[in-house]
């Protein structure tokens, strides 16, 4: 019986950046397509409008949806798409791999604690798969 080897860019020790990877990139995706942001539109008509008055018509107002680009601009798509960037950069790296990782993870890991509870929190399995994949590597 012959024993064939997987190539390298197939063992699962590279899966787990490409999974970390694929992760981010689905995140980032569905952040950029879905209506994440909600805004209620209340409009007052006069100003002698008591209070009780405004919060009455604030639960009948309509709410306005938008997703993360159009609320902050297309400048957040490259924001979205850099835990995807980070997490496939060491993979280009052969000699050093580990070290690539385990920064990668790190840098990741410190865009959650940026964003901790706006979309950080969706990216923290990407930092996780990276530093363990550093880890384990």
């Amino acid at each position: 019986m012959d024993n064939y080897a997987l190539p390298e860019r197939a063992t699962p020790r590279n899966s787990l950046p490409l999974l970390a990877a694929l992760w981010a990139a689905i995140v980032a995706a569905s952040l950029y397509l879905a209506a994440t942001y909600d805004r209620p539109s209340v409009v007052i008509l006069s100003s002698d409008t008591s209070r009780f008055e405004l919060a009455q018509n604030a639960q009948n107002a309509l709410i306005a949806y938008g997703s993360v680009v159009a609320v902050t601009g297309p400048g957040s798509v490259f924001g979205l798409a850099l835990p995807a960037l980070l997490a496939l950069a060491p993979l280009g790296i052969r000699r050093y791999r580990r070290g690539a990782l385990l920064v990668a993870g790190a840098l990741v890991f410190g865009i959650c604690l940026i964003w901790p509870l706006s979309i950080g929190v969706l990216y923290l399995p990407t930092a996780l798969l990276l530093l363990l994949a550093g880890v384990a590597r």
